[in-house]
């Protein structure tokens, strides 16, 4: 193909080569083509979605109906025969149960009160007596990151174990 720089029009950085990945989002973002106009649309919807879309946001629901139990886990994949996870089981009704992995991995560690449930925000420990209570982690504020996104996030992963994690 013959270049011909009577055509061209603007600077020559433009005519270069590009990565894919550039070509695509300026496309996505300044196009006025109905597919990019659309996924403007859904991006933006996706942004303003309401609390109970939220909820499961860092966990991945999955039903294993042949034993009635629902694991909720840190990765959107089915469990690999014979992997480990470290998290919490409880049973939810009279022949069901659920699994919610951990956040980081465990310690061994005596403590006076076992932790039930460690999160990115909260932890769940249980006293002697059988008593449940959140503790809250401390949270690396940034500029982007504040305290009232803090306790946003806390709230939403309270809402998220608060049906699966109850005292007996």
């Amino acid at each position: 193909m013959k270049n011909s720089k009577r055509t061209r029009v603007g600077s020559e950085a433009q005519y270069g080569p590009r990565l894919a990945g550039e070509i695509l989002h300026n496309y996505l973002e300044n196009s006025n083509e109905p597919l990019a106009v659309a996924y403007r649309e859904h991006t933006s919807d996706a942004e303003a979605e309401d609390e109970t879309d939220g909820l499961f946001k860092d966990f991945f629901p999955d039903t294993h109906l042949d034993v009635d139990l629902k694991l909720l886990t840190r990765k959107p994949c089915h469990l690999p025969v014979g992997a480990m996870l470290d998290g919490a089981i409880t049973r939810d009704g009279v022949d069901h149960f659920c699994f919610i992995q951990n956040t980081f991995e465990k310690k061994k560690v005596d403590s006076r009160n076992s932790h039930v449930y460690k999160g990115l925000y909260i932890n769940v420990n249980k006293s002697k007596d059988g008593k449940l209570y959140p503790t809250f982690r401390s949270p690396h504020y940034t500029k982007v990151f504040t305290f009232p996104n803090f306790c946003r996030k806390a709230a939403e992963e309270l809402l998220a174990i608060a049906g699966f994690l109850e005292e007996n």
